[in-house]
Formats: C-alpha cells, structure tokens, sequence
C-alpha cells in the first residue's frame, strides 16, 4: 500500500458527518453557494470526492446538512425580553442576524424552502411567542407567516442592496414625475437596516395585537 493510499484511509476512516458540515459551511459562509461543490469539501477534508458521497447523497442533501446546522444556532439562542412582544422582537432580530452574518446560508434561505428539522424546531418556537401572546387559531398562521416575510425581506435587501441605493431610483425620472418620492426620497433612502426591520416588526405587531382583540 502506498504512503498516499494508507494516509488516504486513515483520514476517510476519521470522517464523520460534523466534519464534512463544518467544512461546507465555511466555505459557503465565505464564498457562497456557487463554490460549495462535492470536490471542493473533499478537499477541505483531505479525501477524495467519493467519501464525501459516502457521509452526504449529494450537494443537495449536503446544503441542507449546513442550512439545518445554521438554524440550529436561532434555537439555542436565548431571547430577551419581559413580555412576548419583546422575544418575539428578540427572536426576529437574533434570525435575522444569524443569516446576515452567514451571507452565503442567507442567500439560500431567501432563494428557496429550508425544510430541515432545526428550522422546523424554529419555527415551532415562533407559534410558541404568538401563543403567549394571545395569538391562536388560524390568525397564529398567518402571523407567523407575516413575521416571515418580513425576516426573509429583510435578509434579501441587506444581502443584495448597497446602503443608499435607493438615491439612485429617484433620479430615473424628472422629479416633477415622482414628487412623492422626491420629497421623501431622504428618509426613504437613508436607513440603518437592523433598525428598518425594528420599525417593521413593531408596526407589523402592533397590528398582530390589534387583530388577537376580542370584538
């Protein structure tokens, strides 16, 4: 047997799930998903391609594995607040910056599904803050999609938007064609992105509230 063969063994026989998770999500948080390849994870584990196939079907199955793994990190995160408004506030900002500090899961989250067992333990967790809320029954549904969309809003225009962009729309017309938005264009334009999504969030509970009251 070769030296290259017996090393080769003995780093697929030290192979394991976590190991392979881990190097696919560095490379996805550093360089997205278009670099995350089957060969390109051997490699940050020293094996060939095929004990990686061995541990994970495919690509797919792979960015899962990472995705589910990412999630796992919103549930074990404790929230902070006296009342459900402030979770529910703690637990919004804490998904949001778990995917904007990890670019590259974050473009996964907003391009399609996440259905993986840590995301569904997430959003198990957000019916739990509606509930002590006093939000039940089929409203609780549409909250928690309502709360969702926001996030997922949130996310794409922070990953994909450079701050201040929007000066750029209003000078794509004489401004006496968009004298709303030119008179607003300041306050529109102009924005710090985690306390946009604040403002959001609470004018989107503030309706949560309103709507969970008897009539």
């Amino acid at each position: 047997m070769s030296t290259q063969a017996g090393a080769e063994r003995v780093q697929r026989r030290d192979l394991s799930s976590e190991r392979i998770v881990a190097a696919a999500a560095e490379i996805l948080r550093a360089e997205g998903e278009a670099a995350l390849t089957m060969r390109r994870v051997a490699d940050a584990c020293g094996v060939t391609p095929m004990a990686i196939y061995h541990h994970v079907g495919g690509k797919e199955a792979l960015v899962d594995l990472v995705m589910d793994d990412v999630a796992s990190e919103i549930v074990d995160m404790e929230l902070v607040g006296e009342t459900w408004r402030d979770c529910l506030v703690s637990f919004a900002l804490s998904f949001r910056r778990v995917f904007i500090e990890n670019p590259g899961a974050g473009a996964v989250f907003v391009q399609r599904p996440v259905v993986t067992p840590a995301m569904a333990r997430v959003t198990e967790r957000l019916f739990e803050l509606l509930a002590a809320g006093g939000i039940k029954g089929p409203a609780a549904g549409e909250a928690a999609d309502a709360v969702v969309l926001v996030m997922m809003g949130s996310i794409a225009n922070d990953l994909t938007r450079t701050p201040r962009v929007r000066d750029e729309l209003v000078k794509q017309l004489p401004r006496e064609a968009t004298p709303l938005m030119a008179a607003n264009i300041e306050s529109y334009s102009q924005r710090d992105p985690e306390q946009r999504f604040r403002t959001a969030l609470s004018w989107l509970i503030d309706g949560m509230e309103e709507g969970a009251r008897p009539q």
